[in-house]
């Protein structure tokens, strides 16, 4: 219903994309995973979108009421099944959720990216075969599920190549689990190759067809989306020194103007370097020891302002105005409620015997989109782990009743200082991002003043 109230949008730029890759499966009127050839988007994504376009025609629906649906389904199985499961994988422990809170997390997928039902975008797709490999690889000992985990973890490094550090946290996860098994009864030796084998073969088969698509026309046989295209090291790094974030905003009905929150400091830095770009990687890591204050704002910057839920879109039609500055501030609230639950011991410990490695390797989604052009979505495994571990049941209560006078009242106040220094933190590095906002035509790259 969400979805449908917000009418018929325009596929932009990367939506239009996939939806047109889509397409590329049939050739002369038969289909085949080898006619695909895109040389930097896996093939996973687009196959999906080629059964909803078939689909569609079949019902004689709208190429955006169908992505809708789709959509809409992601979101309710995530909210639903797959992100209430991963707190079960988590926290043993915990009871399962019931329906409530099951709603809530749905809901505040809703709230918060409800622009996102619009678009064919790999975001939600990744993220949901993401948390499948976590929870299916938290049962290292069954054949079956060690299958699905090599295969949802092969998906989502096809969907986004960013997620690419997740598959080493995955195997690490494997090891440390039969290891920790160690002196306790658990499966044989002849199982465990058995699961080994299965995880390898389900990630093996997922993959193929990109490793085979990328040989066929691209001489590699990588099974990593955009191997075969070397993006200049310049473009890769420099966007996210003279950068804090970045949008895209809708002007005319065509998504060409790049919204972009500039770093003046980063875009000093790069205007002393030579030729005023930066040439390799070694480089970049060298400006951390040169200008540390500098880069390490910057990343800085990228977390904060990657967590700032500004925009529910991917293409912002009408600019920040006072009504986003309440789901702004539940936003950030809901990240400090999520730290506390786990930077508190008496609220860890409520929480019972804790998994942290499996929060650890969905937040290793977002690593490496960290130092480049931030853009709200790519953080989007981390604003899932706040959301499940804010909903997540069992406080602690903070005043203690087994002392007397005002020294009850200590880890209230404590809480209560915490939170204003990470709400003055937050403010001022979001505040002067959006003073800082440039927007730019993405054709003539010149300065427009529409604000």
């Amino acid at each position: 219903v969400v979805a449908m109230l917000q009418g018929e949008k325009q596929f932009f730029t990367d939506s239009g994309g996939y939806w047109q890759l889509g397409t590329t499966f049939t050739a002369n009127g038969h289909f085949s995973l080898l006619n695909y050839s895109d040389p930097l988007k896996g093939y996973a994504l687009p196959l999906i979108i080629h059964g909803l376009q078939s689909l569609a025609g079949d019902l004689t629906w709208t190429s955006s009421s169908i992505d809708k649906i789709f959509n809409a389904v992601t979101f309710a199985v995530i909210g639903t099944v797959l992100g209430p499961a991963f707190v079960r994988v988590v926290w043993p422990t915990q009871p399962s959720w019931g329906f409530a809170r099951r709603l809530a997390l749905t809901v505040l997928l809703l709230v918060f990216w409800s622009g996102f039902l619009n678009f064919p975008l790999s975001d939600f797709v990744a993220l949901a075969t993401a948390l499948l490999a976590l929870i299916a690889v938290a049962r290292t000992d069954s054949p079956g599920w060690m299958l699905v985990a090599g295969g949802a973890l092969g998906l989502s490094i096809d969907i986004r190549e960013a997620y690419m550090p997740f598959a080493p946290a995955v195997v690490a996860i494997v090891v440390w689990t039969w290891i920790g098994q160690r002196g306790t009864p658990h499966a044989s030796a002849v199982r465990r190759v058995l699961c080994a084998g299965l995880f390898v073969i389900g990630f093996a088969v997922v993959s193929l067809p990109q490793s085979l698509s990328a040989h066929r026309y691209h001489g590699t046989w990588s099974f990593i989306p955009g191997a075969s295209v070397s993006e200049p090291v310049g473009v890769f790094y420099a966007s996210g020194i003279h950068s804090q974030a970045y949008d895209t905003y809708v002007l005319n009905g065509e998504a060409r103007v790049e919204m972009r929150y500039v770093y003046p400091a980063g875009q000093r830095l790069l205007e002393e370097l030579k030729e005023g770009k930066v040439t390799s990687t070694s480089q970049y890591v060298g400006l951390y020891l040169s200008h540390p204050l500098v880069m390490g704002s910057a990343i800085i910057r990228h977390v904060v302002d990657g967590l700032d839920p500004l925009y529910s879109t991917p293409y912002v039609e009408n600019l920040h105005n006072a009504g986003r500055i309440w789901g702004r501030m539940a936003g950030f609230l809901l990240l400090f409620v999520a730290l506390l639950r786990l930077l508190w011991p008496a609220a860890r410990r409520v929480l019972g015997p804790g998994r942290l490695r499996y929060l650890g390797a969905l937040a290793l989604c977002s690593l490496t989109t960290i130092p480049t052009q931030m853009e709200r979505r790519y953080m989007l495994p981390v604003y899932l782990i706040s959301y499940v571990i804010a909903l997540t049941p069992r406080w602690p209560n903070p005043i203690n009743q087994t002392v007397a006078g005002l020294r009850r009242f200590k880890t209230p106040a404590v809480i209560g200082v915490a939170f204003v220094v990470y709400a003055s933190f937050v403010w001022y590095i979001t505040s002067d991002a959006i003073d800082n906002l440039t927007l730019l035509d993405g054709v003539t790259h010149t300065v427009l003043n529409i604000r």
